[in-house]
């Protein structure tokens, strides 16, 4: 039996960011039993499955009261074989991930941490609704450390209305000062319906001097980028995230949830109520079905990993004249089969897709 990634969506917010455009919802701490009740029925209707990866995301899975991350994995270790090294992962935020908090993680089983630090610069935070500081975050890291969760992942934002490029250097010189072993640097997108769109950021060119920066200070600590976004120390890559970009099954539970499972993807209701119906009325909240574009996908999600592309999985050769192009002008190169994007490369992955695509048929 193949083994498969799981992800449990909590939905819970103490606030809501002011970038923030995913499933996360404030006030709603009373359908909190009701609602792990519907994820485990919707985790049983998979039957049974080798799970070797688990993460808990959100919102924020650390603003669940005492006594539901444990009541939580019990019922998940009821309803599958969980693999004796898997890695379970649960986002949290500084501010509430108290020591109690952490201790009854570990004892649930929870054996890495992800947090947002996102910012050092305390003016920055609150534009992004942040409540929390970089003290908080550094408090949080070394609890964790103290109370035995060493596999600590942290994110980096860039391109934020009014932050500079020395706010990046800053911000990653903190966070890899700290014994974590894995950060994501991602760019702040604002979507239409967010306090913050139509927020002035940062120009495309200070946009990506932006990650220059951020990738030069890891790489000097001893961080590797391992994924277009992603950088970890020499084996702390983040094995449930390389499900989803080596094509991997993982199965998505909860609201607006994701599945990518034998070959079909499909989503969940995007709000509290509707999947809680959904799941009492017919033990289905599935609202999205579509069969994987197999090729595209792999072409897509191969070509975001240090691992890169395999030319013959993708139906392209060496002598191509796009792959030709692409190594003469250092956008990438070849290791044997595999075609790997340099960093200029993955500065314009999307274009690059698009291209290798047009060559392999699509």
């Amino acid at each position: 039996m193949e083994s498969v990634g799981l992800y449990i969506h909590i939905p819970y917010c103490e606030s809501k960011c002011t970038y923030c455009d995913f499933a996360s919802f404030t006030g709603k701490t009373d359908t909190i039993d009701a609602y792990i009740d519907a994820c485990m029925k919707e985790l049983s209707s998979y039957g049974h499955l080798l799970v070797d990866t688990v993460y808990f995301g959100g919102g924020t899975p650390s603003v669940l009261r005492p006594g539901d991350m444990t009541r939580l994995m019990k019922g998940i270790r009821e309803r599958v074989e969980l693999a004796e090294d898997a890695e379970i992962t649960s986002e949290a935020n500084p501010n509430s991930l108290t020591e109690e908090k952490i201790c009854e993680f570990r004892d649930a089983g929870i054996n890495r941490i992800s947090m947002g630090l996102q910012e050092t610069d305390t003016k920055l935070l609150r534009i992004l609704g942040r409540i929390h500081d970089a003290a908080d975050f550094e408090r949080a890291v070394y609890n964790c450390v103290r109370y035995g969760i060493t596999n600590i992942s942290g994110d980096l934002m860039y391109s934020l209305p009014t932050q500079t490029v020395e706010n990046c250097r800053k911000a990653a010189e903190f966070i890899s000062s700290l014994p974590v072993t894995h950060v994501s640097a991602y760019a702040l997108r604002l979507e239409e319906g967010t306090p913050l769109y139509g927020a002035e950021q940062p120009d495309e060119d200070t946009d990506r001097e932006m990650f220059s920066v951020i990738g030069s200070v890891l790489k000097e600590k001893g961080f590797l980028r391992y994924e277009i976004s992603n950088f970890s120390l020499p084996g702390y890559e983040c094995r449930h995230n390389m499900k989803y970009w080596e094509m991997d099954d993982y199965v998505g539970i909860g609201v607006s949830a994701h599945s990518c499972y034998r070959g079909v993807r499909h989503g969940n209701a995007v709000t509290i109520p509707s999947y809680l119906s959904m799941m009492e009325k017919d033990g289905n909240a599935v609202i999205s079905r579509e069969d994987v574009d197999q090729l595209e996908e792999y072409v897509m999600l191969s070509t975001r990993t240090a691992k890169g592309l395999s030319l013959s999985k993708a139906s392209l050769r060496e002598d191509d004249p796009v792959v030709e192009r692409m190594t003469r002008e250092g956008l990438a190169f070849l290791k044997g089969d595999r075609l790997i994007l340099t960093d200029r490369g993955m500065d314009i992955q999307n274009s690059i897709v698009l291209m290798l695509l047009s060559r392999s048929g699509k």
